[in-house]
């Protein structure tokens, strides 16, 4: 018997309806198509800020490295400090003073010439108050910045200082044999006033912009990209390969190998976990050690991880055996420590973290097992995607086995995600931490009071008086024993729990050339080019 062609008819309609109506919405608000790029590459996560002093994932640094250009740069082979847009510097014999001269073919992208006064109006925005910007705590050791930063003392009283047009001197408090390391960091910018006066918060628009980098932006589509052309008036605009690159913002991890594998884009950064044994041994697979750390952030500001018990008991609970061999694949390690083990002439605590026994012990000593009210369900917030969501739920899984917590796992979008860390507006929330510059300092910094990038509500005087005590030390070996001091305490008293020491996977087109994997995973895209 033949069906009821009325009745196929609507059952057809009603299925193809809920699928037709996305798809005509995508084609009628489908942007205008570009022309393809040069280089096309997919960001770890979507940009979400082309300036400087906001800018705080790896995607944004990676652009904002590419339309600006700082003083100084690390050697993406060596990880040397290099000179960028500065030609030379020297520094004073007592460590204190450093002068730079600026290279006399720098240039904005529209043409002017930059100044030191640039930085001196860059160093002074990222460290005012009303920019409120998470890295302003880079600069702290510069003579008056940590008070300036603090709206306590004078931005015009900052160790910045132009002593000529194109001589720009910065005074320290005390020696910082690092601080060329610390310079090579993207929130190290120079600023234009009369842009920033004329556009204000537009600004870093690609309508009006105004770099002094590599590259430009024209076109920023949230979701969709960021087209990069080349800086005609760079001073090594001759030199730099690619005329347009995009960065795409792709939040599928699949998606993104699928289009490397179809030859649509140039260089994946992050692929799903479960491909990676499946692509070893192919050429275009680039796997290095990587300066980072994946831990739990606790928001310390509230119950009921204001109980230090309660952490400490999170801490001993988690089995990073477990989450290192079944659901990490690029190399991660179990971590004992916040700080990597790769830096030189640093060794982080190497104590075992799991111990089912301590954990219920600090368990039983908390607030929530003694008020005999029942346990709280939590909430671990995690970054929307395939690792982290398997992550966060094997770490729930592994709290209600050993400490019976319910813990629920919650995706968000990567915005939202950082929103609600800045504002502590979580419980616990799975993190990573990628080093700026290679010392311990980077990662500990994190955790001071007052710190842009905290986001724990954790302070403790204790522990900012043990890195201060660190920072006085001038002899090498006795600063590397009083940072290993302060990390056992932040890990004994703090509001982390390092989880594993990240791996880095990355997918390079085999007719690129200069990419270089290094521990801080940085590839200037001005030094990439294509084999003839």
């Amino acid at each position: 018997m033949l069906p009821d062609m009325a009745v196929v008819s609507r059952g057809v309609a009603a299925f193809l309806l809920p699928i037709a109506i996305p798809v005509i919405a995508f084609l009628v608000g489908r942007p205008r198509a570009l022309p393809p790029a040069d280089f096309t590459f997919v960001l770890p996560k979507e940009n979400a800020t082309l300036d400087p002093t906001q800018a705080s994932s790896v995607s944004d640094g990676w652009l904002v490295n590419a339309i600006f250009e700082g003083l100084v740069a690390f050697d993406p082979q060596t990880l040397e400090v290099k000179p960028a847009c500065a030609k030379s510097f020297e520094i004073s014999s007592d460590g204190t003073r450093y002068t730079f001269s600026i290279d006399e073919h720098a240039r904005w992208s529209d043409g002017r010439e930059v100044l030191a006064d640039d930085f001196v109006a860059g160093f002074g925005r990222l460290l005012d108050p009303a920019t409120a910007s998470p890295n302003a705590g880079l600069l702290w050791n510069v003579r008056g910045a940590k008070a300036a930063s603090e709206g306590r003392g004078a931005l015009t009283e900052l160790g910045v200082r132009a002593v000529a047009a194109r001589v720009l001197e910065i005074e320290l408090e005390q020696p910082l044999p690092y601080f060329p390391q610390i310079l090579c960091h993207f929130a190290l910018m120079p600023a234009r006033r009369d842009v920033l006066e004329r556009l204000g918060e537009h600004a870093f628009d690609p309508a009006g912009f105004v770099g002094n980098g590599p590259y430009r932006p024209t076109l920023r589509r949230v979701r969709d990209r960021v087209r990069l052309e080349r800086n005609p008036f760079h001073r090594r605009a001759d030199s730099i390969a690619f005329a347009t690159i995009d960065a795409l913002a792709i939040e599928s991890k699949a998606t993104a190998l699928n289009l490397f594998l179809k030859h649509q884009v140039d260089w994946v950064n992050a692929l799903p976990q479960l491909s990676v044994p499946s692509l070893r041994g192919r050429p275009e697979l680039d796997l290095s050690t990587n300066l980072g750390t994946i831990f739990l952030r606790m928001n310390v500001s509230k119950a009921p991880l204001d109980d230090r018990e309660l952490r400490r008991a999170i801490d001993f609970a988690i089995d990073r055996i477990a989450l290192c061999t079944y659901v990490y694949k690029t190399g991660e390690k179990p971590a004992a420590s916040l700080v990597p083990p790769s830096l030189p002439g640093y060794a982080p605590p190497t104590r075992t973290r799991e111990d089912r026994t301590l954990a219920r012990e600090h368990f039983a000593r908390s607030r929530i097992a003694t008020a005999g009210t029942g346990l709280p369900e939590m909430e671990l917030l995690h970054a929307a995607d395939e690792t982290a969501r398997a992550a966060a739920e094997a770490i729930a899984a592994q709290l209600h086995d050993v400490l019976g917590l319910t813990v629920r796992a919650t995706p968000q979008e990567f915005k939202v995600f950082v929103d609600s860390q800045k504002n502590l507006r979580y419980q616990l929330c799975l993190a990573n931490w990628i080093g700026d510059y290679p010392d311990p300092t980077n990662f500990l910094d994190l955790f001071r009071a007052g710190s842009g990038n905290n986001r724990t509500g954790y302070r403790d005087p204790n522990y900012d008086a043990l890195l201060d005590r660190a920072e006085r030390q001038l002899d090498r070996s006795q600063r590397m024993s009083a940072l290993l001091d302060a990390e056992e305490y932040l890990l004994a008293n703090g509001p982390i729990v390092p989880i594993a020491f990240r791996g880095q996977a990355n997918l390079i087109a085999p007719d690129i050339v200069g990419f270089s994997g290094n521990l801080l995973d940085l590839h200037p895209l001005d030094r990439l080019s294509r084999r003839r």
